[in-house]
């Protein structure tokens, strides 16, 4: 398995769950090359200071040589306590630990993680996951699946989340996600988008701090520029028109720059061979020409809880959504364009990219049904490259799909006009 044991945040993250009186976290979001957000919550409202430094001075002293005082708030109605840590040097590894400051003595926190963004030419490695949701009864899915990517001997620079986070945006299952996903949250600042199970409810802007956006709370689509790479998270869920062609334009402009490596995450499939659900979500109008046109190289999708590596006119569609919900069947038939497609499995994805392209393994966490979940070796469901030589640009045969895209657009704004009157 993907396991290292040899490295000091690995000994600190297998201290278990974060200790109380914690509720939630810590956990790190929003990174950028100078800043990163911290955020936490506790039983009951506490002051607290944040201690951080560098991983490398960390590990000659065993101190953290910067702190940032944070005094209770009487005044907010916030669960959540997120600040900023600024001035950090760019493209540094930092640990973290936040520590309450109880009556009866200090409360420390385990020691969390983050790296801040790197200038281009440097590797950039990602994990992804989808679908966590709930499970009933029985063993906790999600922590096995929370667990095996914190214990991933890769240092992930931050984990995406391709939507259905809970089952419901009520506390009881805010409280179940983040108790059984404490250990990941440590490894790496975590970057979600909606789902359909989240409902735009405000508890997940409350709960999450992503990067600069638009929509809600300028968090219901927003965009990534790290080093080579560009992520691009849009909203597929519960839009009006407008907002979704406000996305086209945003997600046009942010995978029109020079990042050699274009990644797009958001949650309905726009290809899938889901029995249940299958696509037809009309994002092959929507999307998928800018994706063509602009060069993404990978999409990541959820909503479909299995396993489906597609590729599309030179796009790869990864549906994703085996992050611990319970595991749904294919389709006999398999959409066109389908090269690798597997059921009855809760995964993760392990992404890295660099100068000579980008690798992809798909991690099997275990085995799964209804009735039954028994944990794998790790084994991988699919693995593969793309080369720089991969990396899709506009050709002669994509133009049909810029016209496409340029119809989409007509469609959209012809509905639009409906709608308005």
């Amino acid at each position: 398995m993907r396991f290292s044991l040899g490295v000091v945040i690995a000994v600190c993250l297998a201290c278990g769950a974060v200790a109380a009186p914690f509720a939630y976290g810590p956990y790190g979001g929003a990174p950028t090359a100078e800043t990163v957000v911290v955020s936490w919550s506790s039983d009951t409202p506490l002051p607290a200071r944040v201690e951080y430094g560098t991983l490398s001075e960390y590990d000659v002293s065993g101190t953290l040589s910067e702190m940032l005082d944070v005094p209770l708030d009487d005044s907010s109605t916030l669960k959540i306590v997120s600040v900023t840590l600024s001035t950090l040097a760019p493209n540094t590894t930092y640990v973290y630990r936040v520590v309450l400051l109880a009556q009866d003595g200090e409360v420390e926190s385990p020691l969390g993680r983050f790296v801040t963004a790197p200038p281009p030419g440097q590797t950039i490695r990602f994990a992804v996951v989808s679908d966590t949701q709930w499970q009933w009864e029985g063993d906790n899915r999600l922590e096995v699946v929370g667990d095996a990517i914190a214990q991933d001997e890769t240092s992930f620079d931050f984990i995406l989340h391709a939507g259905d986070i809970v089952e419901s945006p009520a506390t009881t299952y805010w409280d179940h996600w983040f108790a059984s996903f404490g250990d990941m949250l440590l490894k790496a600042p975590f970057i979600p988008v909606l789902g359909n199970h989240e409902n735009s409810h405000r508890s997940y802007y409350e709960n999450f701090t992503l990067p600069p956006g638009g929509g809600k709370n300028d968090e219901r689509w927003w965009a990534l520029h790290w080093g080579d790479v560009v992520v691009v998270g849009l909203d597929s869920t519960n839009l009006k028109v407008a907002d979704y062609i406000a996305q086209q334009e945003w997600a046009r402009f942010h995978l029109s720059g020079s990042e050699p490596h274009k990644f797009v995450v958001f949650h309905y499939p726009v290809f899938s061979s889901d029995a249940f659900h299958g696509d037809g979500y009309s994002y092959d109008v929507i999307f998928h020409p800018i994706f063509v046109e602009t060069g993404v190289d990978i999409v990541f999708n959820g909503h479909a809880h299995n396993y489906e590596r597609i590729e599309r006119d030179g796009v790869v569609y990864l549906v994703v959504g085996g992050g611990g919900a319970v595991p749904r069947a294919l389709a006999d038939t398999l959409v066109e364009g389908s090269i690798v497609a597997t059921e009855g499995y809760n995964f993760y994805t392990s992404v890295t990219a660099s100068a000579s392209g980008i690798d992809v393994d798909v991690i099997s966490v275990a085995q799964a049904s209804d009735d039954i979940f028994v944990p794998t070796d790790g084994h991988l469901l699919d693995a593969f490259s793309l080369s720089d030589a991969d990396v899709s640009s506009t050709s002669a045969a994509s133009w049909s799909l810029i016209l496409v895209a340029l119809l989409g657009a007509v469609i959209a704004g012809l509905l639009l006009v409906r709608a308005l009157k």
